[in-house]
């Protein structure tokens, strides 16, 4: 996949920065969707082996050796609802991340298409004075996928290191069972610890590039609604620019920016379109295992006996949550962005200069504003919409979720 850069007057904005970081670090990791077909079949088939045995040792083992460890603790009937929920998150947490994995690989050539359409070329057909508005969109999708990382990056290395450090690292940081051997004992003890450090940047990597992608590509609809309704709120001074640019009057000035504005419409629908059908399955996944997520935090938290003298893992649980309600309320707030500017289109399109133009421009001028108040939503995988109401109603069914199982704790 490669990328070209787009020039825009006397700035460049290059649209390909929305993925590049995320692109790079896939392909770093040997885990990028698609596998070059070479000239020499070893180094296709190299690359096949390479992505399965990572598959299998990062987002296999680890997840269902996890799962494992719960069930034999549940069945124990002596475990703690605290280190019951304390698993459960964890193993959640890389089940999602390996779910959209997964799913974006099943749906690689959906994400194809939406590069495609990223460098489109109406996408790039723009003035000196939408630079600024593009480029910021490019780099807050840098700045959210770099904070995301950073922020799992200290989690995990407090989880990891830090409170098994306090613990003299008499214990596995990830509760595991692998059945064939006992990981508590000495001589499978360091190599499994090892493993746990290994497996875990690549694991937290993964779940930053699935999680910003859907990020990125809302970020640059955005950007280009902005765009769309610059355009059509300064259409005056545009028609005026764009006569005496080509020499014509101002009628056929109108008549041109009018097409340019309604061909952008399109494809920033068709655009919204292909992010639904490429991160649909991720969205509604991230909805309801995060309210999973987030409940069985809370309980754990509210688990922990005596929390002044456990004020580190406090802190760690309660950053833990704050990140999860975060992640969740940045994918909300992106969907409702989208809508909301989406429902401004109509009002945008009432403010250009359309009752000064010829009967069939009226006309026209008409029908666009009929087409752009058809409501738009960012739908996950078909069943909910992204919004901040989805947010509300997901925090609801967390806290009565977190309110039942508080009460059987009791």
């Amino acid at each position: 996949m490669s990328f070209c850069r787009l020039t825009m007057g006397s700035s460049d904005v290059d649209f390909s920065k929305h993925f590049s970081l995320q692109v790079a670090s896939l392909k770093f990791f040997r885990m990028w969707l698609f596998t070059p077909h070479s000239a020499r079949p070893y180094h296709f088939w190299c690359a096949v082996l390479t992505k399965t045995l990572l598959g299998i040792s990062v987002f296999c083992i680890p997840t269902c050796a996890q799962i494992i460890y719960l069930i034999r603790l549940v069945i124990s009937g002596g475990a703690e609802i605290q280190e019951i929920a304390g698993i459960m998150n964890l193993m959640l947490t890389e089940l999602l991340g390996s779910c959209k994995l997964l799913d974006l690989y099943v749906r690689r050539d959906s994400f194809h298409k939406l590069l495609d359409q990223l460098l489109s070329t109406e996408f790039v057909r723009y003035k000196k004075t939408h630079s600024a508005i593009l480029a910021k969109a490019v780099k807050l999708s840098r700045c959210l996928y770099c904070g995301l990382l950073l922020s799992i990056s200290c989690d995990v290395i407090v989880h990891v290191i830090l409170v098994p450090g306090l613990r003299k690292f008499d214990t596995l940081p990830l509760k595991m069972d692998f059945i064939f051997f006992d990981t508590n004992d000495r001589s499978y003890f360091t190599y499994i610890y090892i493993f746990q450090i290994i497996y875990k940047p690549l694991m937290l990597v993964t779940f930053s590039v699935m999680q910003t992608l859907p990020w990125s590509a809302m970020s640059f609809t955005i950007s280009q609604l902005n765009v769309l309704i610059y355009n059509m709120e300064n259409m005056k001074e545009f028609v005026k620019a764009t006569a005496t640019e080509r020499g014509c009057d101002g009628n056929e000035a109108f008549k041109e920016l009018f097409r340019e504005y309604v061909f952008h419409h399109s494809c920033i629908m068709r655009f919204i379109e292909t992010i639904q059908v490429t991160f649909g399955g991720q969205l509604s996944s991230m909805l309801f295992i995060s309210a999973c997520i987030i409940c069985s935090t809370a309980v754990q938290i509210l688990a922990i006996e005596s929390p002044l003298d456990n004020l580190t893992t406090v802190g760690w649980i309660l950053v833990y949550l704050s990140l999860c309600i975060l992640i969740l309320f940045v994918d909300c707030y992106f969907g409702n962005t989208i809508t909301v500017k989406c429902a401004y289109l109509p009002t945008a399109v009432f403010s250009i200069p359309w009752l000064d133009q010829p009967k069939n421009i009226q006309v026209s001028t008409l029908l666009f504003m009929a087409k752009t108040q058809q409501p738009v939503q960012l739908i996950a995988a078909k069943l909910v919409p992204v919004s901040l109401t989805t947010f509300t109603q997901v925090m609801n069914w967390t806290y009565k979720g977190f309110a039942l199982m508080n009460q059987m704790k009791k």
